[in-house]
């Protein structure tokens, strides 16, 4: 009886210590959003929209979700005026979480460069993503980054065009 009681404390001892891996720096999802940003990166937006589910909700910048359809369209829009654009190699950090309700979320930290292609005005834009997964799946992503540089450099070239423009014809 001595040693049964014995063996189930130490059995009992040994399960309540058995943690779960709740964070990680490294998984397969954490492989898959590596992969989500070189295809960003390449501008292969087919592939880009591949790694999403076909109900995933994506939020960027915003409360309201849009498709990866939608996504990549406003994304390849506001590429258009770059002559290149990446994220840096160098300060990328990738993390997975399991909440507690079991879902895996995979943060990514990282700064986005770009070239505006008719001026060579670099920009750096520091961007957050969380994806959710379901399988092999994104099904929800957030990202957050301030567009407002990037904006604010575009209308600078608009009135710089304008204002030749209008010099132009006054000759």
């Amino acid at each position: 009886m001595r040693k049964t009681i014995v063996f189930l404390l130490i059995a009992f001892l040994m399960w309540s210590c058995k943690t779960e891996t709740r964070y990680t720096t490294a998984s397969a999802e954490i492989d898959h959003v590596k992969a989500l940003i070189a295809d960003y990166d390449a501008g292969r937006w087919d592939a880009w929209k591949g790694h999403y589910a076909d109900t995933a909700k994506i939020y960027h910048n915003s409360t309201e979700s849009s498709s990866a359809e939608d996504v990549s369209k406003v994304l390849a829009r506001n590429l258009e005026a770059m002559s290149s654009y990446g994220f840096q190699d160098k300060d990328r950090f990738f993390e997975m979480v399991i909440d507690d309700e079991g879902d895996k979320w995979v943060n990514f930290w990282g700064t986005w460069e770009g070239t505006i292609a008719e001026n060579n005005q670099k920009l750096e834009i520091p961007v957050h993503i969380t994806v959710q997964f379901t399988g092999e799946k994104i099904v929800e992503e957030h990202a957050f980054y301030n567009m407002s540089e990037l904006a604010m450099a575009l209308m600078a070239l608009e009135e710089t065009k304008e204002e030749e423009s209008m010099e132009d014809s006054e000759e």
